[in-house]
């Protein structure tokens, strides 16, 4: 459950410490047109209070506590359980992308290595120029790929959401 206070912002001023969102922006931008002093204006905005996260406001919880024997326990208990199933299926997908990443980069050097052996082979057997080209060209395969695929499976984003912006 997250709290938050808000002072009157000063016009361009930055808040550091936590971005506020465009609805919070707008409400406060509200109280500023209200047709009361600046010092009202900052009493009610300091006294805003907003929430946000699985858990319901404490006042809102405590009503459904009235309502409903054990419900504030068994809403927090739905809060924790949902926090650790977004953590165990983000833990599952970051193994998933590991694993991704070996194979892809195992796979790749097999392929380039059969390539340059071919190449190695096309030389031994008088085509030069070939085997050469043929190997240079796997080879520059290989480390355009390794630096491809580092850059792509290092960064924070999901892999899907980079081909996405991408097109």
């Amino acid at each position: 459950m997250e709290k938050q206070s808000n002072n009157l912002p000063k016009e361009g001023e930055n808040n550091q410490k936590k971005q506020i969102s465009k609805e919070d922006q707008e409400i406060i931008d509200q109280v500023k047109r209200l047709p009361i002093s600046e010092e009202e204006q900052k009493d009610i905005i300091a006294t805003m209070e907003m929430y946000s996260g699985p858990i319901p406001h404490p006042k809102i919880l405590a009503g459904y506590q009235a309502l409903y024997p054990n419900a504030a326990k068994e809403i927090i208990e739905n809060g924790l359980d949902e926090s650790r199933h977004r953590r165990h299926l983000e833990t599952a997908r970051q193994k998933r992308r590991g694993n991704l990443a070996w194979a892809s980069m195992i796979l790749l050097v097999i392929v380039c290595l059969i390539f340059m052996i071919g190449s190695f082979y096309l030389i031994l057997e008088d085509h030069k120029i070939i085997g050469s080209i043929f190997g240079a060209t796997s080879f520059l395969t290989l480390v355009g790929s390794f630096i491809g695929n580092i850059n792509e499976l290092s960064g924070n984003d999901d892999i899907s959401k980079q081909k996405q912006n991408k097109k």
